[in-house]
């Protein structure tokens, strides 16, 4: 008589898949030579909704037909209320990379901005712009290893729910006290 496993496999492929995705997503954005234009805003900057997506703000400028994208996890958490007032008509100057600069003949082609300055204050700057987006794709990477793990322990020996819930409890309130005191990843 065969007896029943406790074994949940799909958890098991689920949690590797998640493991391996967490390991080797830390493809940061290398630092690249940039180039600063001088635009005029077409109209006020848009703020994208939801999370799904990898962009904060979109905007449009006179001289350029492409898409500026500003993205997710790049602005300092003073400056996002000043980069989210910026309207139509706004003279800013704006880094991005020599590659990109090459694209703007493509008005298909969306464009990411590594800085922006308004009437010489900057907004964002460059190195602000890598090292946010160093913390933004760690911070990914610990959820993705964590969920990863927790679908592996649960796939070998399902934990109990209460259990469950409290580890994952713990570990959202230790990342909500980094966010609010800004120390380690945040």
């Amino acid at each position: 008589m065969l007896k029943k496993t406790e074994l949940n496999w799909y958890f098991l492929v689920v949690g590797i898949f998640l493991l391996f995705l967490g390991f080797n997503n830390n493809r940061t954005n290398p630092i690249t030579d940039s180039t600063k234009i001088t635009v005029e805003l077409k109209q006020d900057i848009t703020s994208v909704k939801g999370r799904r997506g990898s962009i904060d703000y979109k905007l449009w400028t006179k001289e350029y037909e492409n898409q500026f994208n500003i993205l997710k996890g790049s602005i300092n958490r003073g400056n996002q209320e000043s980069i989210a007032k910026l309207k139509k008509g706004q003279i800013i100057e704006m880094h991005i990379s020599i590659n990109d600069f090459h694209n703007l003949s493509n008005k298909n082609q969306s464009i990411n901005v590594l800085a922006i300055s308004l009437k010489g204050y900057y907004l964002l700057k460059e190195k602000d712009f890598y090292q946010n987006r160093k913390l933004y794709s760690l911070r990914l990477n610990i959820f993705l290893i964590f969920t990863s793990i927790m679908l592996i322990i649960n796939g070998f020996k399902p934990i109990k729910t209460k259990t469950n819930y409290l580890i994952v409890g713990i570990f959202g309130g230790v990342i909500i006290l980094m966010r609010i005191f800004e120390i380690g990843i945040y």
